[in-house]
């Protein structure tokens, strides 16, 4: 069985790590990214390779840097010469009132969310042209983590967030129509309240209100969401493309 190769970005913690760990249990070479946090980053890539992941690497990429970008697209190549999957899981959510973003705090969120899941998907095109060379029936698939809020838009803080999760959710369609002719295919999930690092910033009765507002009674936790995005990754789901899941507890019923 060939080996299946992803990149899953923000894989230090949450969502990435759980999604990191659950498609190293399938088999998948997994290439783990981190912003800060490498020691937690390390800490994943050991539970990957516990977990059978044939191939386990680990980069410090800055979204918000397209030189980072441009040198984890090097580093894959040199390394792997192909990929199969990426997940553009990396981002920032500051809990910010809409009064008190300051340009700064909306460029640095844009730049890191939306323009980050651009410029690396895009980059990383030759490498999943080369996953269909060496195989001609490889299955390609990228798939960019949304949020409720880009659906919605934001409550009380995080408008900025809210925006780049919106833009996030047109660069899927976007790149989905734009790559379906080469079956590369393209889709978003959109968690809604997930225990995570981000999350664990609520406390008090503003993670009471928010947790009482899920209709299914409490948080979603990381691998709620891991398991949409390792179906998604899967062959199987060859025909499912420029798609939205929806993980968020029944928060948004459409």
């Amino acid at each position: 069985m060939p080996i299946r190769r992803a990149i899953i970005t923000g894989s230090s913690s949450g969502i990435g790590a759980a999604t990191a760990e659950l498609l190293a249990k399938q088999g998948y070479a997994v290439w783990l990214t981190y912003t800060g946090g490498e020691a937690a980053g390390r800490a994943v890539a050991d539970r990957c390779i516990a977990a059978g992941a044939p191939d386990v690497r680990l980069s410090r990429l800055d979204l918000r840097s397209p030189e980072s970008i441009d040198a984890l697209v090097a580093e894959v190549t040199a390394s792997w010469g192909e990929l199969h999957v990426l997940v553009n899981n990396g981002g920032v959510c500051p809990y910010t009132s809409f009064e008190d973003i300051t340009i700064d705090d909306w460029d640095a969120v844009m730049e890191t969310n939306g323009r980050g899941t651009f410029l690396l998907s895009r980059a990383t095109l030759p490498l999943l042209r080369l996953a269909q060379q060496n195989r001609s029936d490889a299955d390609r698939s990228i798939i960019n983590l949304s949020s409720i809020a880009g659906q919605v838009g934001a409550l009380k803080t995080g408008m900025h967030y809210a925006a780049s999760k919106g833009a996030i959710l047109a660069i899927t369609r976007s790149f989905a129509r734009l790559l379906a002719d080469e079956r590369i295919r393209v889709n978003a999930v959109t968690p809604g309240p997930v225990v995570s690092a981000i999350t664990d910033n609520l406390t008090g009765q503003s993670r009471a209100s928010l947790e009482s507002s899920i209709p299914l009674g409490k948080f979603g936790e990381p691998e709620d969401v891991a398991w949409i995005i390792a179906s998604l990754a899967a062959p199987e789901a060859r025909f499912v493309t420029g798609a939205t899941y929806d993980v968020n507890g029944g928060v948004r019923i459409d």
